[in-house]
């Protein structure tokens, strides 16, 4: 159990100087996976999870798995009786009354053009009493976490999903955000501190159900400001950092975006995180990876951060330069070889095999 690839992994995070590398790529689309199970003329079966641990096993990775939190929490269902064939009519029971959301059946989550719920100061008032009643659903949330920690076993970590205050875990449309923040702002920090609330005890469940990692993220500089970053995300972050380590956990931060300017400035020093992700570089990101990392405490676990444009689009060869760029960029540091985020739908089989087997022939393991 202790050279498994949970413990790897955990052991790489917590002693770097004295534990070998880690390759992990971030790998939520399943049509990845099984094209490249096929690719190797592997068996797929209709468990993602048990995809990528024999995956993992055939390329000699270390997986990371990641889980649900906002949906945990936001336990939308719905109404058939009320629905069409192209609209949803979403509710959730709270002790406030229904909420209820109309939106299209086959709208992407999370896009600019999200008909999202919150979109007045009564859907604020509705998302704080949900976030208040989360401990009624405690023995179905322990549920959820102990399958996963049961389906992934020893075959990898799991960290669980971003609870996001500042974006009031995905229940606000991105560009409503900052119109919502100026014209109603003790409004919005109202849900923000019930969803962190929330979230905690969410987290709480996680931890004692062995999952590995608390985490958050943010917007890179690409969608906020430093002023804004300092204001609405640096509090919660630090506070769920704080709160993981009073509980003896591990925390992890993602950020995909425009960060290089807020590690420079050592912001991303003051987060409390025991690993950073991605450090993305040109084009999801800005970030030279030498020069950013040479800018984060050395205590700090890094991940990243091969481009996915590059690891989809480009050549083999390609991908091996920038491999071996990575590699040098990161020597001394406390470094988790991975990707810039979640490898892309369509990227090649032959790619993905590329980057993990030239990485670990650049480590030397």
């Amino acid at each position: 159990m202790n050279n498994s690839p949970r413990q790897r992994f955990l052991s790489y995070v917590r002693h770097p100087a004295t534990s070998p590398p880690i390759v992990s790529p971030f790998l939520p689309h399943p049509e990845v996976i099984r094209e490249t199970l096929k690719y190797l003329h592997l068996p797929v079966t209709d468990d993602p999870i048990k995809n990528e641990i024999r995956l993992a096993r055939e390329l000699e990775y270390e997986p990371m798995f990641m889980t649900d939190c906002s949906g945990l929490i936001f336990n939308w269902s719905i109404d058939e009786s009320r629905s069409s064939e192209s609209i949803a009519f979403r509710v959730i029971k709270t002790h406030a009354g229904e909420w209820a959301w109309r939106a299209p059946r086959k709208e992407i989550p999370w896009s600019d053009e999200a008909d999202c719920p919150v979109q007045t100061e009564r859907d604020h008032a509705m998302l704080v009493s949900v976030c208040e009643q989360v401990a009624e659903r405690s023995e179905e949330i322990s549920n959820y976490f102990r399958t996963w920690r049961q389906n992934v076993g020893e075959e990898g970590v799991i960290v669980i999903g971003h609870p996001h205050p500042s974006w009031l875990g995905y229940q606000i449309n991105p560009t409503n955000i900052f119109y919502q923040w100026n014209d109603f702002q003790k409004v919005y920090l109202r849900s923000m501190d019930a969803l962190y609330e929330a979230s905690i005890f969410v987290m709480s469940v996680a931890m004692s159900e062995g999952i590995d990692f608390m985490s958050d993220s943010s917007y890179g500089l690409e969608m906020t400001s430093p002023e804004l970053f300092a204001t609405m995300d640096l509090p919660y972050i630090r506070k769920f950092a704080d709160w993981t380590h009073r509980h003896d956990g591990l925390f992890w931060y993602h950020n995909c975006g425009f960060t290089s300017r807020l590690i420079k400035e050592g912001v991303f020093n003051t987060l409390g995180a025991d690993v950073i992700e991605t450090i993305a570089p040109p084009p999801e990101g800005d970030n030279n990876l030498a020069e950013s990392r040479s800018h984060i405490d050395r205590r700090i676990c890094t991940k990243g951060n091969l481009s996915l444009r590059l690891l989809r689009d480009g050549s083999p060869d390609e991908i091996r330069q920038q491999v071996r760029t990575m590699v040098t960029a990161v020597d001394g540091y406390a470094h988790i070889f991975s990707t810039a985020d979640a490898v892309l739908p369509g990227t090649k089989p032959e790619n993905f095999i590329t980057f993990v087997r030239a990485t670990r022939d650049a480590v030397g393991t």
